[in-house]
């Protein structure tokens, strides 16, 4: 059998922006890359928000139809802990579309997440804690799924679920976390807490495509398919995996035609450096915009006359490492997140302090955010 695996298409992403249609023109181009394929994995983060606008659930869906008239696909045979009796004819038509939710699309508990939206539409099969068996040419390949779930929780939802590989298929586990030691953040799940006897790792989350093993089997990352995270790794081309799972072989397929990234880094320069810099850049062949990320140290410099020069030729991010200027230097996005994480700490340390279960937080601190007051109420007077 011949899969598919692609992951954080970040659907939405740049919505406003010169580079609002960047994130449909690469996942439009995995998919239609993966047209040979007999079935899609899609690893989370297929929206860059948990509740997308019409315009971006439209593209979504545009997107993922075509799979359903697509020939040869393999076929869902079996559920694992998954009821297919509500699934409507489109579910299994076609080629057929795996995918979870990752941390971008989680909502709190009783709510539909938009990847679930898309099941009930017919487009994909959302798994979460649960799996499907596919079948073709009497060859069993097994997809067990865990979607996206807070980084301290995710250990503890592993071990619970606790699942194990199927006889007779060639066994695939997907999940989207922060992984040990591939990801450094605060919390993360240790590589040797995934379970082992599996054929296939797969995980989210993660935006820089990776391969490595585990437990004597391959352990890929594939990768997101537009650059949201600008860093010094973001100038990796982006991309997909194609599995085969009779040859056990797998090929990076790149994607084609996207916007160049470049990261350079100065220390006390001078504005005439910069701009010579971007200049050099912008001697090369782009076919778009490229994204030039600039990071600066040591002095304080005015890049405003250097953005108006350049806009017409680049898409300019600047990183000032100033400690005076740290806070300016943000973007409203990343004021927006900063906001959300001290709002997480500062309840989960209320709720933590009035002897509450520290697990309930997560689902009051969505419910709130998502201004369903009444229902984070009734989660507390349970409590």
């Amino acid at each position: 059998m011949k899969l598919s695996i692609i992951s954080d298409m970040h659907l939405g992403f740049g919505t406003g922006s010169e580079r609002e249609s960047d994130s449909f023109e690469a996942a439009s181009q995995a998919i239609e890359f993966s047209s040979d394929c007999d079935a899609i994995l899609v690893a989370g983060d297929i929206f860059d928000t948990r509740t997308p606008n019409t315009e971006t659930l439209i593209h979504a869906m545009q997107l993922f139809m075509k799979t359903n008239f697509w020939e040869g696909g393999a076929k869902v045979s079996e559920g694992i802990a998954k009821d297919l009796s509500d699934f409507s004819p489109l579910n299994l038509s076609g080629v057929p579309v795996i995918a979870i939710h990752g941390t971008h699309e989680r909502r709190a508990k009783g709510l539909m997440n938009p990847v679930e939206g898309l099941e009930k539409a017919g487009f994909v099969i959302y798994l979460h804690c649960n799996g499907i068996i596919l079948e073709k040419n009497k060859e069993r390949v097994c997809v067990q799924a865990m979607s996206g779930v807070p980084d301290q929780y995710a250990e503890s939802v592993l071990s619970q679920w606790n699942p194990k590989p199927v006889a007779g298929c060639y066994n695939i586990f997907m999940f989207h976390q922060s992984v040990a030691p591939f990801l450094y953040a605060d919390k993360t799940i240790d590589v040797e807490k995934l379970p082992r006897g599996f054929d296939l790792y797969v995980a989210g989350h993660m935006h820089e495509s990776q391969q490595s093993s585990h437990s004597d089997a391959p352990f890929i990352i594939p990768g997101s398919t537009i650059q949201t995270q600008l860093n010094k790794e973001s100038v990796q081309r982006r991309g997909f995996w194609i599995l085969d799972t009779q040859a056990r072989e797998l090929e990076f397929r790149e994607l084609e035609g996207q916007r160049k990234v470049y990261y350079r880094a100065f220390e006390n320069p001078s504005q005439e450096q910069i701009e010579t810099e971007i200049e050099k850049i912008l001697e090369e062949a782009h076919e778009k915009k490229p994204i030039i990320r600039i990071r600066l140290a040591g002095k304080e410099i005015d890049v405003s006359e250097i953005q108006n020069k350049f806009q017409n030729q680049a898409i300019l991010s600047f990183k000032k490492d100033f400690e005076e200027e740290a806070l300016p230097a943000k973007t409203i996005e990343e004021h927006r997140l900063s906001v959300q994480e001290l709002g997480r700490k500062i309840l989960h340390e209320n709720l933590q302090a009035a002897g509450l279960d520290p697990e309930r937080f997560e689902s009051i601190f969505e419910l709130l955010l998502e201004k369903k007051v009444d229902a984070a109420q009734e989660i507390l007077y349970k409590s």
